[in-house]
Formats: C-alpha cells, structure tokens, sequence
C-alpha cells in the first residue's frame, strides 16, 4: 500500500504543478483528501478525473516525468490489456504532456524488456508495440 500512496502522491503533485491556477473568487484553501479507487478513476474538486493508480488486474510500478513527457511503468495480469491501462491512465493528463508512455510487464516479469509499450502523442494518437510476441521469421 506505501508503493501506492506514493505514487499517488507523486501524480497529484506532478498534475497540481502542471496545472493553470484559476481565480474562483475563494480565497480560503481546502483540504481534501484523495483515495485510489481499485476499478474507477477518483473524481477530484471541480470535475477534474484523476487516474487510478490500482485495479485489480494492474498496477503502478514506476513513474517519471522529464521535459514534457510522462512515463509509466505497469504490472499487469494480461499484458493484452494494455490498450484499456493506457487509456484509464492516460486520457485524464494528456493535455499536460507531449509525450506520454506506458510500458507493461506481466506481474513478477522482472526482465528488462516490458510485454508491450502504448505511446501517445497530440499528433500520433496511440501507439501500441508487442515485445512478448515472437517475430514471423522465428
């Protein structure tokens, strides 16, 4: 659970700086508390959805931020289900990046080569690459 929290943590502060302030007329600040929901994106104040970081099928390994583009490392239990992760992870900070990836293993995959690897990009949309699979002239 610390691994989550700390992700968590790391995606709200990364989007709260990310972010634009806007004047609501408010000036008292408030505290509010956000909890990673297992199968649906957490709706913060405002509207804004926030990622799940959990499900029960993945998780969040790793993540990192540098010059514009956002990485994301998962474990999954089926690794075919990267196209669904990367969306849920993907569509509520996408207009924050140029560049986001989101690279799969399968859970307890320690090798260094992820099972697949889902770019997104303003102008190329989503990218999906299959490491896992064999090539034809094998």
């Amino acid at each position: 659970m610390g691994l989550v929290g700390c992700a968590v943590a790391l995606v709200i502060v990364n989007w709260a700086i990310r972010r634009v302030p806007t004047q609501t007329g408010d000036t008292d600040m408030q505290v509010v508390a956000v909890d990673a929901l297992p199968d649906a994106a957490a709706e913060a104040p405002g509207g804004l959805t926030e990622p799940s970081l959990v499900n029960d099928g993945w998780y969040v390994r790793n993540m990192a931020t540098a010059h514009g583009a956002f990485v994301i490392e998962v474990e999954a239990e089926d690794p075919a289900q990267t196209e669904m992760i990367a969306h849920a992870l993907i569509e509520p900070i996408q207009a924050d990046y140029d560049e986001i990836l989101v690279y799969v293993n399968k859970v307890g995959d320690e090798s260094d080569l992820p099972a697949r690897r889902m770019q997104w990009t303003p102008g190329g949309g989503y990218v999906e690459i299959t490491y896992d699979q064999p090539s034809p002239n094998r």
